[in-house]
């Protein structure tokens, strides 16, 4: 049996994990201080989740831009691919017409030869 190879741990999902640990001991931290004095900083809370929402929103821009790339390059190589195919399929099909009015003038028959 095949080993499966064990998954490397990207920038990314540890920013992810640092992201929600720090919003969890905010939060409990923040619900702890309101059952103590009745209220909690509202600008402080507010600065706390825009700055986590835009790391968070910015990682996720980065992810799409970098799919978008590999999918264009994906794109050019299948694109590239079926030209290759397509241009070798023409020649086959060339070739065997080719043959066919070799066959067709051996035999007495008048028939052109394509142009290639």
């Amino acid at each position: 049996m095949k080993r499966k190879e064990p998954k490397h741990i990207r920038t990314m999902d540890i920013i992810l994990v640092v992201v929600a640990t720090a919003l969890l001991v905010f939060t409990i931290t923040m619900i702890q201080l309101f059952k103590e004095t009745g209220m909690i900083p509202d600008t402080l809370v507010t600065c706390v989740f825009a700055a986590l929402g835009g790391e968070c929103g910015a990682m996720a821009w980065i992810k799409t831009a970098k799919e978008r790339n590999k999918e264009r390059k994906w794109e050019v190589e299948d694109r590239t691919h079926a030209e290759e195919r397509e241009d070798a399929l023409t020649e086959q099909q060339n070739r065997q017409e080719v043959q066919n009015a070799e066959r067709n003038n051996e035999r007495g028959e008048d028939m052109e030869l394509p142009h290639l």
